[in-house]
């Protein structure tokens, strides 16, 4: 069942954010790996939405693990069968600033 996937504001935001912080740390390869790493999830996410777990704080949105870094969340509805994306989050920073 594919889904149509789209970028929320956030996700655009903090995906660019993510790619300039890791421009500063890592290799050019490492970061294509981490783009091809995200390009593979969200394709996950388009043909089986529901792949990946629940959020902590809220049933309504899912997780996805692009590496030990960045988790992806976003949210599934099932009628209009469609995902959105809502943001990309450095695992590093302080779990209680997640707004989702």
């Amino acid at each position: 069942m594919a889904v149509v996937v789209y970028w929320s504001h956030q996700a655009t935001e903090t995906f660019n954010d993510n790619i300039l912080y890791l421009k500063q740390s890592w290799t050019d390869r490492e970061i294509k790996k981490f783009i091809l790493r995200t390009e593979i999830v969200i394709l996950n996410i388009e043909q089986n939405p529901t792949l990946y777990t629940y959020s902590a704080k809220s049933k309504r949105i899912r997780k996805a693990t692009i590496n030990n870094q960045i988790t992806l969340f976003y949210r599934y509805n099932a009628t209009q069968k469609s995902v959105v994306l809502l943001s990309f989050w450095n695992n590093y920073r302080d779990q209680n600033k997640l707004l989702l």
